[in-house]
């Protein structure tokens, strides 16, 4: 049985994300790092705390509701798929967003994810916002009963990077040691065994795990260990989000995800 939020803590949850994050004139250069949005109590000897950060509030509402309008506008003749040939997702619509097109999109929204892909290179790869290479953005709408199940993102065409924007629901999103077949299945994109119910790729278990709490209009970047040596998922609905030790704010958050959009970035894989 899901345990619902009461309005209440919603609010005074939501109050304090804004309150530590919320844009300002510096923000589209050095928005505000949120260590409460990640959780590193259960987290494995081996995970290394700068391969997964959360920025609570990267966007402004403007350009999340601009986001959100471009896509679905985009989707609005896309049927929902009951499921991928990876058994990993499901209930879900999946688009891709050229950065040159016919039906460009907004200004705002063009902004956005050049503002993103800007941090992200200066922030987290070393290079030059100018040098890094980026595939299109993936827009992902995933419907409230939908799930996306553990997995470890192809390296066949993307690189060191993975990270999306969050819009209109927030979710928790959960890594985990990868086992030796997840690990094969990231490396042959094309194959034709189902990654996420085969018994030879489950996760590790009792190896424990990092929880990141993903509001909308937050970002999410996974690099080293966490994007090439863990599986991310997205927890279901009415699960508890646990705030790091020492939070002045209420130490559990119940999330109740309903229907949510994931922009995705993915840097090139420059070897290929």
């Amino acid at each position: 049985m899901l345990c619902l939020i009461p309005k209440r803590r919603v609010a005074r949850f939501y109050r304090y994300i804004s309150m530590k994050s919320a844009p300002t004139d510096t923000a589209a250069s050095n928005p505000f790092l949120d260590s409460s949005l990640v959780n590193y109590v259960d987290a494995p000897n081996d995970f290394h705390v700068d391969s997964a950060k959360v920025y609570g509030h990267f966007l402004t509402e403007e350009e999340g509701e601009s986001l959100k309008i471009d896509v679905l506008s985009r989707m609005r003749r896309r049927r929902i798929l009951k499921g991928h040939w990876d058994a990993v997702i499901t209930n879900y619509k999946e688009i891709e967003l050229q950065d040159f097109d016919s039906h460009s999109l907004s200004p705002v929204s063009s902004e956005a994810i050049e503002r993103v892909r800007r941090h992200i290179a200066q922030s987290h790869s070393g290079i030059n916002s100018g040098s890094l290479k980026w595939l299109p953005c993936h827009a992902i709408f995933l419907k409230k009963e939908g799930y996306l199940l553990p997995h470890v993102d192809s390296v066949k065409f993307s690189g060191g990077i993975v990270a999306g924007l969050s819009l209109m629901s927030s979710t928790i999103m959960r890594l985990k040691p990868a086992s030796p077949g997840e690990l094969d299945s990231a490396d042959n994109e094309d194959s034709t065994f189902d990654a996420a119910i085969n018994s030879d790729n489950k996760c590790i278990e009792n190896a424990g795990h990092v929880d990141l709490l993903l509001p909308p209009l937050s970002l999410y970047v996974l690099s080293g260990v966490s994007r090439f040596r863990y599986t991310h998922e997205l927890l279901p609905s009415g699960c508890e989000f646990n705030m790091p030790a020492g939070n002045s704010q209420t130490n559990t958050i119940d999330i109740n995800r309903d229907d949510r959009i994931s922009v995705i970035f993915r840097d090139t894989n420059e070897s290929v």
